[in-house]
């Protein structure tokens, strides 16, 4: 009887371990998972800028007809 609670402890002892190490990977991941939204955001953010400079300055460009026809 001893040897079988022993062996249950053994085996909480290790679940217990695990348990912890999967929780601090998934704390883990979580902040990736923030850093790779706040990222992803601040690219949307400079491709809407960088979009909007391109269309201004080629809205600043003269228009050029070519008669050659």
């Amino acid at each position: 009887m001893e040897e079988e609670i022993q062996g249950l402890s053994e085996r909480i002892e290790r679940l217990l371990t695990i348990v912890r190490r999967l929780s601090d990977e998934n704390a883990g991941l979580q902040s990736q998972l923030t850093q790779t939204r706040d990222a992803y955001t601040d690219l949307q953010q400079r491709m809407f800028d960088a979009r909007a400079r391109v269309e201004s300055a080629l809205s600043r460009l003269p228009l050029v007809v070519n008669d050659e026809g």
